[in-house]
């Protein structure tokens, strides 16, 4: 664990390493994760839905599931039984509740532990949805850094039966060298020391 550790912390240097993509093939649902980028992941997740690779749009972060409505861009918010008649998922959209007061009543709903990352709830609620609908096929949308750590949680939370593709929401000149600024560089640090935090209570959990 301990050369694990200086080697994350070592290519958290560059960009390169953070940022991962795979090319978007047709699914049967889009992931979004939540993010303070997020006008440009759901950009990117709106038009993967209107480009048909996949017919639905869930974010778990909202419990929130759309399909692709009228008008370009446009999204439709609908149901987990207009997928599946007579499935039972208890969370359920938000309404006059902030979304991270909502957020922890689904973690704490599904008994998953408190010192979970918040990256790792999404995903572990996305599979969640995806196995009470048959669901074998998605794509996931985050930011160019966050790839990485989705990739290397998704490895261990999927098996090879499930078919996951990772698209982030742009990725431009962010996988060429050194982070460009100290923001950058800061936000790459995070992201290593989340995914060590993920990989030291996924031992834990053993």
């Amino acid at each position: 664990m301990g050369l694990v550790i200086v080697l994350l912390f070592s290519l958290a240097l560059s960009s390169r390493y953070q940022v991962y993509a795979d090319r978007p093939a047709k699914s049967d649902i889009i992931i979004l994760f939540a993010g303070p980028d997020w006008d440009s992941r759901l950009l990117k997740a709106r038009q993967l839905l209107h480009e048909g690779y996949s017919g639905y749009l869930f974010i778990p972060v909202t419990f929130s599931l759309y399909k692709a409505g009228p008008g370009r861009g446009g999204i439709t918010a609908i149901r987990f039984t207009d997928i599946k008649p007579g499935i039972d998922l208890s969370g359920s959209r938000p309404e006059k509740e902030m979304i991270n007061v909502f957020f922890r009543k689904n973690w704490t709903a599904y008994r998953f532990p408190r010192y979970y990352e918040a990256t790792n709830v999404e995903m572990l609620l996305a599979k969640k949805s995806m196995d009470a609908c048959g669901l074998k096929k998605a794509i996931f949308v985050s930011s160019p850094y966050h790839m990485r750590r989705i990739k290397i949680m998704a490895d261990r939370i999927f098996d090879p039966s499930y078919d996951i593709k990772l698209v982030p929401s742009h990725i431009g000149t962010l996988n060429r060298g050194l982070p460009a600024s100290w923001g950058k560089l800061k936000q790459a640090f995070t992201e290593c020391a989340k995914t060590i935090w993920f990989l030291c209570y996924e031992l834990w959990d053993q």
